[in-house]
């Protein structure tokens, strides 16, 4: 006589195994989702014209962060690299999503905000007004905003003080400056050529930086796209 055995449903372990199914879409979902913030938010920088160098400090990790790994309560984080002295990756994005002002430190008195007829480094940024002085051998020249009697072929502010370098000739070919010779300056040259006085800096109590940084954009981006990106892993 047959007589057929019948076992009842492991439903634990079926019940283990969905929720492990369930664990490992909301994960995906979740780097999904940290990956494209992430990406918008390296864009943001950019477009804010903070360059690729703070756009790439810009990371993102899921938790679980291990291979193979899943949560049914994943997490996203962005951030920008931090710094111990706190003037990294974090704290100028944060600046510039709050409009910081920069004072001078140290003491000084000013900023000195370089102007176009700065010479320019390898790296593409200008140089420092120390820079300046090893790179035209003489010191610059502190104009009072006060000081009316003033010539300079670069345009001048009222009520503004100025590092200014003195003595310069421009170059035919580059359109930059350059340092006057000795005959230059005794104009003793065949076609000689007018001593200009260049500003290089000026000089400020302070810069408000402009608010072109959304932080609220991420979080936003992140709640739109997560239900999104589930769907799309969901199967």
């Amino acid at each position: 006589m047959l007589r057929p055995r019948l076992t009842r449903p492991d439903w634990d372990r079926i019940g283990s195994g969905l929720e492990d199914e369930v664990a490992g879409f909301l994960t995906e979902a979740m780097r999904d989702t940290a990956d494209e913030v992430k990406d918008a938010f390296r864009a943001q920088v950019r477009a804010a014209g903070l360059g690729d160098k703070l756009a790439n400090a810009v990371r993102g990790v899921t938790y679980p962060n291990r291979n193979g790994r899943h949560s049914l309560e994943p997490t996203g984080w962005i951030y920008a690299q931090p710094s111990r002295d706190g003037r990294g990756a974090a704290a100028i994005i944060e600046s510039y999503a709050s409009g910081a002002s920069i004072v001078p430190r140290a003491g000084k008195r000013w900023l000195a905000v370089p102007t176009d007829d700065v010479p320019r480094k390898r790296q593409g940024n200008a140089m420092t007004p120390d820079e300046v002085e090893q790179r035209f051998g003489r010191r610059l020249v502190f104009i009072d905003p006060a000081d009316k009697g003033f010539r300079t072929p670069s345009v001048r502010r009222a009520g503004v003080a100025y590092l200014v370098m003195k003595g310069l000739v421009v170059r035919k070919a580059t359109g930059r400056w350059r340092q006057a010779t000795d005959r230059e300056r005794a104009g003793k040259t065949r076609n000689p050529r007018p001593l200009q006085n260049v500003i290089m800096f000026t000089l400020v109590r302070q810069v408000k930086k402009p608010k072109s940084v959304d932080l609220s954009a991420p979080a936003a981006l992140a709640e739109a796209r997560f239900d999104a990106n589930l769907s799309a892993r969901w199967r």
